[in-house]
């Protein structure tokens, strides 16, 4: 009799809610919906007053952006609450978005910082190491039209409450000799992997030895990714990748490989803000 009773209980659940008038679809729906959301991710270049195009967004266009989001009810998370999500160890706001800035343009604090502070919002800050490495060697820094952080810049930041630092690998933002982390032609695996491997260590040493934080967060250069490089990302200790596949992703309960390829939406400066929320709510 025992065995039957999981099947009865079933049964009369199916029955009183249809007596009450909830199909069985609308509540598996339901079931579904508290174990998978949708999450879209904003991605930002450039900030500049002087210009805009594909990769570069006006601070008008930017606060545009952070007024709608509250306006249309959402919330911006950090990559803690969403990998703490996908683990089971918390729950996300009912409409979660997250913000990113990729390369570590000095302007993202010049311009960009204050925005997100005057709105509650949070955001991820990507950065190339190679790139921050010239603006604090070179100490020509501080400039919003060119320049990027500075190591210093960056160890600020990420003592805040604002910005997280993400990885964008120390010197693989390139088109040659391969493109981003692709593999080249003639590498051998095992000569890909201690590639990846060498350049991407070396960022998280430089971030670790600055923020005293792990970094467990990567976006793709150019979103170039394959699978021995999620492999390999993923024994390094990562969590959570960003590509630039256009689109919005969902994340699962108890599937961290939903947090591996994360779809973004590219905010280009020749949309209005119309076109960007149009792509924000497309499942």
């Amino acid at each position: 009799m025992k065995k039957f009773v999981p099947i009865i209980t079933f049964a009369l659940l199916l029955i009183t809610l249809c007596a009450i008038g909830i199909p069985y679809y609308s509540y598996t729906e339901q079931a579904f919906a508290a174990d998978s959301v949708a999450l879209p991710v904003l991605m930002y270049h450039s900030v500049l007053k002087s210009k805009n195009g594909t990769y570069i967004v006006n601070p008008s266009q930017l606060e545009a952006d952070f007024k709608r989001i509250i306006d249309e009810g959402y919330t911006a998370v950090t990559s803690e609450q969403v990998i703490n999500f996908v683990d089971g160890k918390g729950e996300l706001p009912n409409k979660p978005i997250m913000i990113t800035f990729d390369d570590g343009h000095y302007n993202n604090i010049y311009y960009a910082l204050p925005l997100l502070k005057k709105y509650k919002l949070k955001a991820v800050l990507n950065v190339i190491g190679k790139f921050s490495d010239f603006s604090t060697d070179s100490g020509d820094a501080d400039n919003p039209n060119y320049s990027h952080l500075t190591w210093d810049e960056v160890a600020e930041i990420s003592n805040g409450a604002v910005m997280e630092i993400g990885n964008h690998t120390y010197n693989m933002h390139n088109y040659k000799p391969r493109f981003g982390i692709s593999q080249k032609y003639g590498e051998s695996d095992e000569q890909y992997v201690a590639a990846l491997r060498n350049d991407i260590d070396k960022l998280q040493k430089i971030l670790f030895e600055h923020t005293g934080k792990q970094c467990r967060v990567l976006a793709y250069p150019f979103g170039k990714y394959n699978t021995i490089a999620e492999n390999t990302l993923v024994n390094m200790g990562f969590r959570m990748m960003f590509t630039c596949n256009e689109g919005v992703s969902y994340v699962t309960r108890g599937k961290p490989e939903s947090l591996y390829k994360l779809k973004r939406i590219n905010r280009s400066g020749k949309y209005d803000v119309e076109t960007v929320f149009r792509k924000v709510k497309t499942r």
